[in-house]
């Protein structure tokens, strides 16, 4: 399927949005809030994302995939002195698993091996887009938990990428960890939210209430009950304690992490102690795992 990339304009905006709703309505479908107040939920995350880009790649430029006459697409690059990066990349439903993306990335591979640098990007561990990562000649580079981090080099063996290790001498395990901690991108990923744990954040709700809560930690969400059989992807909860008084409602809710941008996320109340309530943000993102006996669809339907 052929493309164009164009830069984004004031005039894609209306597009950026409606793409962003397409991508990540699933994800909050768990929830069930009614449509206007999904749309809602959505555009606060839309602003938390634009908001972290904005700071962690002030000069990343933003395209728009074009198939035809339609947009398909976005592709937001940063490129520094010593890497390019793909911070994100986004088709429209109608567009996946036609070979855009690949394409796209394919000619990110060749940008960075003109000019000499590695191409890297972060990506979920198993999924599609991993696998289609390494066939381009990506390799792991490092990551936790659920995501992995991927790296495109201009140097390579066999057709594949060698990630280059680091150079200096030997590191302490906290040299290793605060290194690691500052290379986690902000996003509502577990990564990112396990470099909250111990940390105090400000919580702004939409009435206008403030609270300072606790990161307690982050851990896996639970597997449905009745054997469902799901795949988990990053699907998390992520667990905050505050003072008696004043309660959050369960709600959307500003949160400021001290350090990056404030991110809007879902909290809920559920439970008390004698030091205050604790409350529980759910990133769900588990998605049905196709039973190999499963009746496939009409080739005209998918």
């Amino acid at each position: 399927m052929d493309f164009v990339l164009s830069p984004a304009t004031a005039e894609d905006e209306v597009f950026l949005a409606q793409l962003f709703h397409d991508v990540h309505a699933a994800e909050f479908a768990p929830l069930g809030l009614p449509g206007p107040a999904l749309a809602q939920l959505l555009d606060m995350q839309l602003r938390g994302q634009r908001s972290g880009y904005a700071a962690q790649f002030p000069k990343a430029v933003d395209e728009i995939v074009w198939v035809g006459p339609e947009p398909a697409g976005r592709v937001l690059v940063n490129q520094a002195a010593d890497e390019l990066r793909l911070v994100d990349i986004a088709l429209l439903g109608a567009y996946r698993g036609q070979g855009v993306g690949g394409r796209v990335v394919g000619g990110l591979c060749e940008r960075a091996r003109a000019a000499g640098l590695p191409l890297r990007l972060s990506v979920r561990s198993g999924s599609p887009a991993q696998r289609l990562y390494e066939r381009l000649g990506f390799v792991p580079s490092g990551g936790e938990g659920l995501n992995v981090a991927m790296e495109f080099c201009p140097q390579t063996a066999n057709g594949r990428a060698v990630a280059q290790e680091p150079a200096g001498g030997e590191q302490t395990r906290e040299d290793v960890e605060q290194a690691r901690e500052a290379e986690v991108e902000q996003g509502f990923t577990a990564e990112y939210f396990r470099t909250w744990t111990g940390r105090t954040v400000k919580a702004r709700a939409m009435d206008g209430t403030e609270v300072e809560l606790t990161v307690e930690g982050v851990r896996a969400l639970d597997l449905p009950r009745g054997g469902a059989k799901v795949d988990l992807g990053d699907s998390f909860v992520v667990i905050f304690h505050g003072p008696a008084s004043p309660v959050l409602a369960s709600a959307c809710a500003e949160i400021a992490p001290g350090e990056g941008e404030a991110m809007s996320i879902f909290l809920a109340p559920i439970g008390a102690d004698t030091g205050g309530i604790q409350y529980e943000a759910v990133f769900n993102r588990m998605t049905p795992r196709e039973s190999k006996t499963s009746r496939q669809a009409p080739k005209d339907l998918v």
